[in-house]
């Protein structure tokens, strides 16, 4: 008799909400059964672990959902007349009553964890970095069977109330990289490149398009190193010499790797891929609610990991800037890069 399902919701924005399913997933027994809700089906086009649940988008066009948002309430966004939304909730409940879960990890919406814990339905959280102690995020906290942070507890925020850390399970550093061994020499050479100084500057799905412009000035600025810019990147006629538009690519480790410095934003995926491939990093926190990426770089910042750059930085002072990251110790990662298991999702906390 296979065990009762376990399901996961999954937020539309970013890479950072499927990649943590996926690797959660593989790491459930393997005959759970698993099912995922999301409006971002796309991101789990080649994925076979679980079946994919389409919802509707709780957004629709000419409808600006910034003017639906909610300040000091119990839900963030619970827009009225949305037909989109009301379908999408009735969707979930009507698969609980059918399927009867064991556990419905949420990744990540205050307003569906209270949802589905309404269903009667055990719920785990996943709870990120920021200043989250707003009546929202609190009933959630409190509500929720199990919250489970997609990072190790040495990056944990120094304001999270004690009560949140006892009831939060710990997953320490992952990334979808883990198991790869190239050296930096092997990558080095993937790429076609040669001796020179390196640095990848990756864009992750979460943000905007690279300033091109911007990067521009600084290679013209620094002539003895090579910028790979990976990602999302506008187009520009003339490229300075070392300076080089990458684009999207599914596999970026190489690139990582390949680096000297990487330089990218203070989103989760980011931070943990340079992390599994142990190069110097220097990073951009990109605006977030709740100080997200702020409250996690100054966090890797405290443990020598990172360096957060001024975004209005000049050109003139990254020579400098890439000569001192070039030289940052990463052996710290080792440390957090310690799986704890996801046995504790199916116990109840005391």
């Amino acid at each position: 008799m296979l065990p009762r399902p376990v399901a996961f919701y999954v937020h539309h924005h970013g890479s950072g909400h499927a990649n943590r399913t996926k690797l959660l997933s593989a790491r459930l027994p393997a005959n759970t059964p698993i099912h995922v809700f999301t409006s971002a089906t796309e991101r789990f086009a080649d994925w076979d672990r679980g079946i994919i649940h389409a919802l509707p988008p709780d957004m629709e066009p000419g409808r600006d959902p910034l003017d639906d948002l909610l300040d000091g309430e119990i839900f963030h966004y619970a827009p009225v007349d949305l037909p989109g939304l009301q379908q999408r909730m009735a969707r979930m409940a009507d698969w609980i009553a059918r399927e009867q879960p064991s556990l419905f990890v949420v990744d990540l919406s205050v307003e569906v964890l209270l949802f589905v814990r309404l269903c009667g339905v055990r719920t785990a959280l996943v709870r990120l970095h920021g200043y989250r102690d707003d009546p929202a995020h609190r009933a959630a906290f409190r509500l929720a069977d199990r919250l489970v942070a997609p990072f190790p507890p040495q990056l944990e925020d120094a304001h999270t109330p004690a009560w949140v850390r006892e009831k939060t399970l710990y997953l320490g550093a992952f990334s979808r990289y883990d198991e790869r061994q190239e050296s930096v020499a092997d990558c080095r050479s993937q790429l076609g490149l040669s001796d020179q100084r390196v640095v990848t500057v990756i864009n992750g799905s979460g943000g905007g398009a690279q300033e091109i412009s911007r990067w521009q000035a600084i290679a013209h600025a620094t002539p003895d190193w090579t910028f790979l810019l990976v990602g999302s990147v506008s187009s520009i006629p003339e490229p300075a010499t070392n300076l080089k538009r990458i684009g999207q690519v599914d596999d970026t480790f190489p690139y990582l790797r390949a680096a000297d410095v990487v330089v990218g934003s203070g989103g989760t995926n980011t931070m943990m891929e340079v992390g599994a491939a142990r190069r110097p990093f220097l990073s951009r926190p990109e605006p977030r609610p709740f100080d997200e990426q702020g409250c996690k770089m100054r966090a890797l910042e405290q443990l020598g990991l990172t360096r957060i750059v001024d975004p209005d930085l000049a050109p003139g002072e990254w020579p400098a800037l890439l000569e001192q990251a070039a030289g940052y110790r990463t052996e710290e990662w080792d440390t957090l890069f310690a799986w704890t298991g996801t046995d504790s999702l199916f116990t109840r906390p005391e």
